[in-house]
């Protein structure tokens, strides 16, 4: 299977969440994290960027690219909200493990979680629904605990 397009043709998206779902599961999935940032930016189906976001828990020593790009979705005003309360919840979870990794250098993470926590209050600043907002500040608790 070539790595570099592990999922092939978005369009026959039947085949792509099985493939997520084999990847996830095999533990695998940190393997192809430019694969499922490929995923999340694919705006012609919903499905995949949802699996994508869910299959994050999965993704083994993920780097920050990866949260970048779920940060990029939260900020995003043209999804619909669910995505983005979803998206904050995978960026939640992805956080402490990005931290964990040895291999980042510990002024690069500080400002990577600084900058997260920045976009996040520049978030709750403006006008939100209440359940986006919570989710917003669940997660930014779960931030600032790791800037502790």
């Amino acid at each position: 299977m070539d790595k570099k397009y592990v999922f092939g043709n978005l369009t026959d998206w039947g085949l792509v969440l099985e493939q997520l779902e084999q990847l996830s599961e095999s533990r695998e999935l940190g393997k192809y994290q430019d694969e499922l940032i490929r995923l999340l930016r694919f705006d012609q189906n919903w499905r995949l960027r949802e699996a994508a976001i869910e299959s994050l828990p999965f993704v083994e020593n993920p780097g920050l690219d990866i949260a970048r790009e779920v940060t990029s979705l939260i900020k995003r005003k043209d999804l619909y909200y669910d995505v983005r309360i979803l998206a904050t919840e995978g960026l939640e979870k992805l956080a402490p493990t990005i931290v964990k990794n040895k291999a980042f250098d510990k002024d690069i993470l500080k400002q990577f979680i600084q900058k997260i926590v920045a976009e996040m209050d520049d978030l709750l600043a403006s006008p939100e629904p209440p359940k986006f907002h919570n989710a917003l500040e669940n997660a930014r608790v779960q931030f600032n605990k790791i800037q502790a």
